[in-house]
Order: structure tokens, then C-alpha cells, then sequence
């Protein structure tokens, strides 16, 4: 019977391997964090919209 030992680690060593980020201005990070803002406002909007939110016990939402 074979080992699979090395498949394996080469597996492992794959699944856990990170992407480098470049790291951002701090312009970069403000314009980022003010459009993260923007973003979860328009989908708290549309969430009220949409009557998703409830205080009903049965949905368990609010």
C-alpha cells in the first residue's frame, strides 16, 4: 500500500497558503472604510425595504 503521506503536506501546504496584500495609505483605508459605511447603509435600507427585519418571536429577527 502507498503512503500518502506527501500528498498530503502538499495538500495541507496549498490549503494554507496566504495571498500577500499590498498594504494601503491611510487615504486608501479611509476611502475604503467610507465606502464599507456606504455599503451597509444602502443594505439597511433595502433591508427595512423589504420588510426583512421583524419582531415577530417565530423569525427570531429583531
Amino acid at each position: 500500500m502507498k503512503s500518502n503521506r506527501v500528498i498530503n503536506r502538499h495538500r495541507k501546504e496549498q490549503l494554507t497558503e496566504t495571498i500577500p496584500h499590498p498594504s494601503l495609505s491611510k487615504e486608501e483605508r479611509a476611502r475604503q472604510h467610507q465606502q464599507d459605511k456606504e455599503f451597509i447603509k444602502a443594505m439597511n435600507e433595502l433591508t427595512t425595504k423589504a420588510g426583512l427585519l421583524s419582531d415577530d418571536p417565530y423569525f427570531g429577527g429583531v
